[in-house]
């Protein structure tokens, strides 16, 4: 990392504040003095430093490197340190492929049985699984070098439903979600995993980010239903947020698809932002997230930075900064970028976003 040297001269478009010190005034409800950028972009970040998958999760060294030249390049003001969806319930026994230039990624459950599936889901695991290691290392390697001048967002990997999820099988989950003899061994389930979950955000925040975050995409309504939501998953992201606070650490909620039908219901349980994508209704989200918590994304990562062209990209940043005037956003992809996101449409969101002055 001694390779790269810091140039904030130029790398701040206005001396104002850094790259931390504008995200934590959004997320601390003050003005910034322009719209901060963080992007979802750990494969073209390992893309663009020359590495395989492979060789950028299993090198904390090389994860870090990969973060921190992508976000100077691209004069990011915060970066999103996250790996893939799998950290967390190949901890705890899942089944775990990991394809050489792919993400890892979950093909089984920890076991057949929900006892045994619950017996293996156990928050001391996170403090001896190798990838876990890894991944906190990344981060403290990225405080040292970055900490105060970039703001470092730790991904916690996956939220309760959608870990409980993954270590019971998406198929058996979903159907066995419908049957209310199961209801009690499936919320038992969840609770162990937001353990596990509490438990990381601790390690993470320990590590050296600034705030942490976590996806529940499976708990999103693209998935199931609203009254489904609140049963099985708000109560947890209620107790999650309850626990958090009481060791300071700020955290954001990352649920995909069209959050119209719950995007009320999350922003009252107070998390620090909510990641929404390009399928919710994003004038709607401003108007329910006004004063209560910050946006982030929430273009597209498919349809306009990897396949739209330039001008898709300043018009769609335009748009989202129009309807964020008045602040409350952190603008980015509403989910991870590909790793063959041109480059041009990253370098033209960045300076149309930065031309967005308070």
């Amino acid at each position: 990392l001694s390779c790269i040297c810091f140039d904030y001269d130029q790398y701040l478009r206005k001396p104002d504040m850094n790259g931390y010190e504008r995200i934590d005034a959004v997320l601390n409800k003050k003005t910034p003095d322009r719209l901060p950028v963080m992007l979802h972009n750990f494969m073209p970040a390992a893309r663009k430093a020359g590495y395989t998958m492979k060789e950028f999760r299993d090198d904390p060294k090389k994860m870090a490197h990969c973060f921190l030249s992508f976000a100077i390049n691209y004069a990011l003001d915060g970066i999103l340190v996250d790996v893939d969806t799998t950290l967390l319930a190949g901890a705890m026994g899942a089944g775990v492929d990991y394809p050489i230039d792919e993400p890892a990624r979950v093909i089984g459950p920890s076991d057949s049985n929900i006892d045994m599936i619950y017996e293996l889901a156990d928050p001391k695991k996170l403090y001896t699984d190798e990838r876990i290691g890894i991944y906190l290392e990344c981060i403290s390697i990225l405080r040292k070098e970055a900490g105060g001048e970039i703001y470092i967002r730790g991904n916690a990997d996956q939220g309760p439903f959608s870990l409980a999820m993954l270590l019971y099988g998406m198929q058996d989950f979903l159907i066995d979600l419908m049957d209310e003899e199961k209801k009690e061994s499936i919320l038992k389930l969840i609770q162990k995993c937001l353990d596990i979950d509490i438990e990381f955000h601790k390690l993470v925040k320990q590590a050296g980010a600034d705030c942490t975050s976590f996806g529940d995409s499976s708990c999103g309504p693209d998935l199931i239903s609203r009254s489904h939501y609140l049963e099985y998953a708000m109560p947890f992201h209620v107790k999650l947020k309850h626990k958090l606070d009481e060791q300071d650490i700020k955290c954001i909620c990352h649920i995909c698809g069209n959050l119209d039908n719950i995007i009320n219901d999350v922003a009252s349980i107070g998390f620090a932002g909510i990641e929404a994508d390009h399928k919710t209704n994003i004038q709607n989200a401003h108007d329910v997230l006004k004063d209560r918590c910050v946006m982030f994304g929430p273009i597209d990562p498919v349809g306009i930075f990897r396949f739209g062209n330039v001008i898709d990209v300043i018009n769609m940043t335009e748009e989202i900064a129009v309807i964020f005037k008045d602040g409350g956003l952190v603008i980015g992809a509403g989910c991870a970028l590909g790793p063959d996101t041109p480059d041009e449409n990253i370098k033209a969101f960045v300076k149309t976003a930065q031309a967005r002055y308070y």
